[in-house]
């Protein structure tokens, strides 16, 4: 199985069908691509491109040193299945759920993905699964979904989607409409130790929103956003990233900690602050993502 501790900071979608903006996406600096076969991909004839360019394209070195990600049509549609069987013949990771709704939803794709591995011979649970949550029942069953199955390394959270599901209205100043599932979803996924994926910024050209989008998404506990637009990674891997600060302050919890243990207390005190078990776990979580950070670097410098 896959370790589920992975660097999806800025995960980016690229149209499955368009060629032009795959080379443009293979230069840029996101953790994870994400190869669209749903809503940017119009007409309805050019899904069955985008299936061929994506197992194509998807096996080019140029992409080995991103996460690769399908996101699929709904599970109701008619593209699905097809989406599923033929994609699963590329170098992709894993397959983004739209509109997961329910347990079922999941466990479908799970099975089928199980079905596909036996057949071909690829080792269990090769590819992971994300649900994005964008309606209100996928909500009302956060929890079912987030322990659906073994291949979930992450839950990601849609606004938009969800905003039109609930008849609610979408307000960029106060987020209202949003602030409850938004809260939500890194609350589940952390309970259950997957990551968690905040919602696009869709106003792409607003760097200064999407600033404040991401200092919000930080503090609620999420790990990574969806990204629709290249010029969006940068701000994206660097609000996602721990400061010098905060890893320099791990390294040093840990080592009073550890001191703190030879002495037989439970709690070592430094500035003034308790450093005990909830801080050191937070401390080894930092310096893991350092580590993935670093490695991430010297993959984009090779």
């Amino acid at each position: 199985m896959k370790d589920k501790l992975q660097l999806l900071r800025s995960m980016m979608f690229v149209p499955g069908h368009n060629e032009k903006l795959i080379d443009s996406a293979s230069r840029s600096t996101a953790d994870a691509l994400i190869f669209d076969l749903e809503d940017s991909v119009q007409p309805e004839t050019n899904k069955l491109l985008a299936r061929e360019v994506i197992t194509r394209r998807s096996k080019d070195k140029q992409f080995d040193r991103f996460q690769k990600f399908v996101r699929l049509n709904e599970i109701e549609t008619e593209f699905f299945l097809q989406d599923v069987l033929k994609v699963t013949h590329g170098n992709i990771d894993g397959f983004l759920l739209s509109k997961t709704n329910t347990k079922e939803d999941v466990q479908y794709l799970d099975n089928l993905l199980t079905s596909i591995e036996l057949e071909r011979g690829l080792e269990k649970n090769t590819f992971s699964i994300i649900p994005i949550l964008e309606s209100a029942l996928s909500i009302v069953n956060i929890n079912e979904i987030a322990i659906s199955s073994e291949r979930i390394i992450a839950l990601g959270f849609g606004s938009e989607d969800y905003v039109s599901d609930i008849q609610g209205v979408r307000d960029f100043e106060t987020n209202v409409s949003i602030s409850f599932p938004r809260k939500l979803v890194p609350i589940v996924a952390r309970a259950h130790k997957l990551e968690a994926i905040d919602a696009a910024y869709i106003h792409v050209h607003d760097l200064e929103g999407l600033e404040r989008h991401l200092e919000t998404g930080k503090i609620l506990g999420y790990g990574g956003m969806w990204v629709l637009h290249p010029k969006q990674n940068e701000k994206v891997n660097q609000i996602f990233s721990p400061t010098d600060k905060e890893y320099e302050d791990s390294v040093e919890f840990l080592r009073l900690y550890d001191e703190a243990k030879k002495l037989n207390k439970g709690v070592a005190i430094i500035e003034g602050k308790f450093v005990g078990p909830p801080l050191i776990t937070k401390s080894k979580d930092i310096i893991a993502r350092v580590e993935l950070i670093e490695k991430r670097r010297k993959q984009f410098e090779s």
